[in-house]
This record gives C-alpha cells, structure tokens and sequence, in this order.
C-alpha cells in the first residue's frame, strides 16, 4: 500500500501516542518493529520529494531561459524599430529615443520575470524544506523515544539483577 508522506508522520505520531505509557514517567514503549517500518517507507519517499525540488529549480531554470531569449527578441526588435526610424532623417531622435525606451521596458520586464521566477522557486523550496524539517524532527523523536525505552528497559533488568544479588549475599550469611 503507497502512502504520502503525511500519512507516514501520522501513523509514527500515533504509535507514540498509542505506546504503553510507563507509569509515573513520561516514557513511552511503543514497537521498535512497526516505527522501523515506518521510517524506512519514509526514506524510500525522501528521494520523490527531493526529486520534486530538483524539478522545481529546473523549471525556474526554463523560466530564466525563456525570459532571457523573449528579452534578446525584445531588445533586437526595438534595435531593428530603433535602425528603421534613425534612417528616417525627420524622425531620427524620436527613433533614438523609442529605440531606448523599448529596450528598458524589454529590460524591466526580463527583470521582473527573473525576479518572480526566483520568488516562486524560493517559496517551493521553503515549503519543501519546512515538510522535510518536521519529517526529519518527528524521526529524531521517535528515534530518541526509542533510545529511552531501550535504555529505561536495560536500567530495569540491571536494578533486578543488582537486586538479586544483594539478597542472596546476606541469605548466605543467615545460613553460617
């Protein structure tokens, strides 16, 4: 069964909302199984999302490019509008002077599209590293609740075995 990346997030919050909770404490055992499970679908989904940024910066790269060559067009025409109306002897400083304004629009508007184009790969990329962020900081707390429970369940059998061993020294005693 496929799953999204959320539904991965939610079922790891969920084992450890839904671990046994040990008493007086606020640790809780949950299925070292199942959150191993979880987090290697979460990894074999790691590799789509990064290829979806990659995707990302290259359509703004596709977009730059399109801009730069609708703004060589743009400039070329208003060179070609700015050599038509030069040899206009009349008009020639009306030509020199349409020529340069079209030249600062066609600059302005290839700014402008690089600059939106930059914008929305931005605004993708911080959505992208904010959903990798919380994935990563939900899979640093189960792995630290994990750890806890590993290490709260060797501290149990250590007290047990100390305390066995402190019982049967003075019960040797007793028998002497």
């Amino acid at each position: 069964m496929t799953q999204d990346l959320w539904s991965i997030i939610d079922e790891l919050e969920a084992a450890v909302t839904d671990g046994m909770h040990l008493p007086l404490s606020d640790r809780v055992m949950i299925s070292e199984q199942e959150i191993f499970s979880l987090l290697d679908e979460l990894r074999a989904m790691l590799p789509e999302e990064l290829s979806q940024a990659r995707s990302v910066v290259l359509e703004e790269e596709r977009i730059l490019s399109e801009a730069r060559a609708k703004a060589d067009r743009l400039v070329k025409e208003a060179e070609e509008h700015a050599a038509r109306l030069t040899s206009e002897s009349a008009i020639a400083t009306q030509a020199a002077e349409e020529g340069q304004r079209k030249v600062a629009e066609a600059e302005e508007s290839a700014r402008k599209i690089k600059v939106e184009a930059h914008r929305y790969a931005d605004d993708v990329l911080k959505q992208l590293g904010s959903v990798l962020g919380r994935a990563m900081e939900r899979v640093s707390d189960g792995r630290k609740e994990l750890r806890a429970s590993a290490e709260f369940g060797g501290a149990r059998s250590e007290a047990k075995s100390a305390r066995g061993t402190r019982t049967s020294v003075p019960s040797a005693k007793r028998q002497e």
